[in-house]
């Protein structure tokens, strides 16, 4: 299964239908995570934005995630900018599978004068109820601190915690990553 939707991510990141005019990496010691972003249209006063995703840690576990971030402006758009939406998360843990229907939201906040530094919350989360195979729950966190290099790149520094509830029987709680990573975001 995880197979199938690796050469679904790869299928839809070639179609010209589907071009993602952005890529992020970020990497750890332990953790590579990358990701396509494509904007989507105006959704009433705000942008939607489709994401996909792969994140492989020193493990050999592997996660994949797409989903939909509708965006918005909060206020004083230099200053406070966030999203709220929904994505699928498959996630291949040692030899467990998992399957999520994760909403959360992120936002960005630039308290600086020079409005180029940002500091970036994010968090999703699925329960038992929307969460498949051998997990019941997932949970992902992130904060960190960017600078926006040039118009068309960005280069930050983070913290995230992606968690898996296992189920009773199974292995404890997976933690795909808990740590400190570095990245880039480039559009194009």
């Amino acid at each position: 299964m995880l197979l199938r939707l690796i050469l679904v991510f790869t299928l839809l990141t070639a179609s010209t239908q589907v071009l993602a005019d952005a890529v992020d990496i970020n990497l750890s010691n332990d953790v590579a995570q990358f990701q396509y972003l494509a904007p989507m249209g105006q959704v009433g006063q705000g942008k939607s934005e489709f994401h996909m995703g792969f994140l492989y840690n020193d493990s050999n576990n592997i996660l994949g995630d797409m989903g939909l971030l509708v965006k918005n402006n909060a206020g004083n758009a230099d200053i406070l900018s966030g999203g709220i939406g929904g994505k699928v998360v498959v996630a291949r843990i040692t030899s467990n599978n998992a399957a999520a229907l994760a909403l959360g939201g992120k936002l960005r906040y630039a308290p600086f004068a020079d409005k180029r530094w940002g500091i970036i919350g994010q968090v999703y989360f699925a329960p038992d109820i929307v969460t498949f195979g051998d997990a019941d729950r997932y949970i992902q966190t992130g904060v960190g601190i960017e600078y926006e290099i040039m118009p068309q790149a960005a280069a930050y520094v983070g913290y995230r915690n992606i968690k898996v509830g296992m189920k009773a029987t199974l292995a404890p709680d997976a933690r795909l990553d808990e740590g400190a990573h570095i990245g880039v975001r480039i559009a194009f």
